[in-house]
């Protein structure tokens, strides 16, 4: 390997270089941030090893300055100068080790050829994920990264990025709001992988209660809690030799976050009332939609822990941040429901796709998929037409769309009234004009049935004591339609309305 050994201590660095030269590496020494910086500028390294105190600044300089190369360098930080602070920090900005002087010849080899290994094995891995794709594409296969839809360049930028990180044992961590496509991002770079033979085992830490969490992950030994009546291994051995997807790993328990950094850093788990560890050797992806940093701050999910899940960060943009993949993910979402139900003829009818392009999908692709579902599940043809999808879409300007029957209304005034028929939503309420309706034709049929619609609307939420949701549902409309509504009318508080008790 190439090695840059940075240590104010000249002595020191021509001893660590000597040995370094004997165990057959190519190593450089710096004696500042300035001249290693400058040796980054102009030569290729493999690993740095970096003291934390030079003259004109700290080695973490010399770090931020190594992980902007391409590739980056694996980096170890040696000072006599050691804390906790120091260590998290240095992890944080891609350090892979951490070690405090003085450090003994053999620990100092030990790390060494560790990095040695993971750097051949990086190497290794490239090449077959390289061969992979190439093979798939010369046989006129779909690559895995097909299945992420779009041209935008948030989306060209996720692909690049699986491609790229796929074929190295690095743990990659995937963030984005809720359904983005996080763990189709994760099967992709599994699929790309040396091993995609393997199984891909996912976990959703949100769905395990905390009291079996240790044991899920873990597995656990006969006779380790009551019920444990036999040996079960867990989710880690599960995916040896494959990939372990720990889907909302955010929700981990706080006192088991420790556990999982260190089968993470030492590839080793020890089972529920087991005594001997056992090695595991699984390429880790990990996907949440909450801010793990802000956690960290806040004192409830580790730090450490974070920049270990945080080698290679993926964030999955959001569906309103690339519009311009709507009409093409519409089209594929689609096409997938052609084959599942088999109805070959099925397409959008005028004006479907540039509805959907202006809906705001706060729930991202898996909103839009369950429309799409819903549409094809009610269209009486094989065309979509905006009468076939959820009530939103009418807020873009579709027109004549049915809302689905939620049955009888049964949502009684403020809570106390019991249940309101059909008949008294409909009936005037008491001292309205007689000629109100009549006064209203003078302006026109348009006008008329405007004035019929906002004075249903304003009963409604009458008689359901203001909470929205249950007028919608006296009215039988959606949430969001009576809410476009009531915008029309003037009826809203304010611009997006958030006081709702409903």
């Amino acid at each position: 390997m190439n090695i840059l050994v940075v240590d104010d201590n000249a002595s020191l660095a021509r001893g660590l270089a000597t040995f370094l030269r004997q165990e057959g590496h190519a190593p450089d020494v710096a004696a500042s941030v300035a001249e290693a910086v400058g040796k980054l500028a102009g030569a290729s390294f493999d690993l740095i090893i970096t003291d934390l105190e030079l003259p004109d600044g700290k080695g973490l300089e010399v770090i931020r300055r190594a992980r902007m190369a391409v590739p980056p360098p694996e980096v170890i930080l040696m000072t006599a100068y050691g804390s906790v602070e120091s260590a998290v920090e240095a992890m944080k900005l891609g350090a892979m080790d951490y070690l405090t002087k003085p450090v003994p010849l053999e620990e100092f080899a030990f790390r060494v050829a560790r990095v040695a290994r993971l750097r051949k094995a990086e190497a290794r891995a490239d090449v077959l994920s390289r061969a992979r794709e190439t093979l798939l594409e010369s046989a006129g296969l779909t690559s895995p990264l097909d299945q992420i839809v779009g041209t935008s360049p948030g989306i060209r930028q996720v692909k690049e990025t699986i491609r790229k990180v796929a074929g190295f044992p690095s743990t990659v961590l995937l963030t984005g709001e809720t359904g983005t496509g996080k763990e189709m991002a994760a099967r992709a770079v599994h699929a790309l992988s040396p091993w995609a033979e393997g199984p891909f085992v996912r976990v959703n830490c949100a769905s395990i209660p905390e009291s079996l969490f240790e044991a899920e992950l873990f597995g656990h030994e006969k006779g380790a809690f009551t019920d444990a009546r036999e040996r079960r291994i867990g989710r880690f051995e599960a995916a040896r030799g494959g990939t372990l997807f720990l889907d909302e790993v955010g929700e981990v328990p706080l006192h088991l976050q420790a556990k999982l950094l260190r089968a993470l850093q030492d590839k080793e788990i020890v089972r529920v009332g087991g005594s001997g560890p056992i090695r595991v050797e699984t390429r880790i992806v990990a996907a949440t939609n909450r801010d793990l940093a802000a956690m960290a701050g806040a004192g409830t999910f580790r730090e450490d822990l974070l920049y270990r899940l945080a080698v290679v960060r993926i964030e999955l943009p959001p569906l309103r941040a690339r519009r311009e993949d709507l009409p093409d993910l519409a089209e594929h979402l689609l096409d997938g429901f052609r084959r599942e139900f088999g109805r070959p003829r099925l397409r959008f009818g005028p004006g479907v796709l540039a509805a959907l392009e202006r809906r705001p999908w706060p729930g991202n692709v898996r909103e839009l998929r369950n429309a799409i579902e819903r549409a094809v599940v009610l269209a009486e043809g094989d065309e979509l037409s905006p009468a076939a999808f959820p009530g939103p879409l009418v807020a873009e300007g579709a027109t004549n769309v049915p809302e689905p029957d939620h049955g009888p209304a049964r949502v009684g005034a403020g809570n106390s009234a019991g249940p309101v028929s059909e008949e008294s939503l409909l009936s005037p309420p008491a001292g309205t004009p007689a000629g109100m309706a009549a006064s209203s034709l003078a302006g026109g049929l348009n006008a008329a049935l405007d004035a019929l619609e906002r004075q249903l609307i304003e009963r409604a939420l009458e008689m359901a004591g203001g909470v929205k949701s249950r007028a919608a549902a006296l009215l039988k409309v959606s949430r969001p339609n009576l809410l476009y509504r009531m915008k029309r009318h003037g009826l809203l508080k304010g611009p997006e309305d958030p006081a709702d008790d409903g």
